[in-house]
């Protein structure tokens, strides 16, 4: 059974039709796999800038505390000069 020309070129078309068609459904699915993942990618960036937030802040945190522990240490230290500096009979260089 010969096939004539016309219904090859027919044939041809038709598996040109349906390759397109394919392309077509594989375009849409990786648009949509691409726009899941940008999704994907951009909530990672918000909880990133949260997560550097929050270590900015926890180091503020802890050089302000340093700083308040320091601040303490000094303070008693000079509370503890005055102290022996007004106790009677008591000069820079000791005991009277």
């Amino acid at each position: 059974m010969a096939q004539t020309q016309t219904e090859r070129l027919a044939a041809l078309e038709q598996r040109i039709q349906d390759h397109e068609a394919r392309c077509e459904e594989r375009l849409a699915e990786i648009k949509a796999a691409a726009a899941s993942t940008l999704q994907a990618v951009e909530g990672l960036k918000s909880r990133s800038w949260g997560i550097a937030a929050a270590l900015l802040a926890w180091a503020l945190a802890q050089l302000w505390s340093a700083n308040a522990a320091k601040l303490e240490h000094l303070e008693a230290a000079r509370t503890a000069n005055v102290e022996v500096a007004a106790a009677p009979g008591v000069t820079s260089g000791g005991i009277r």
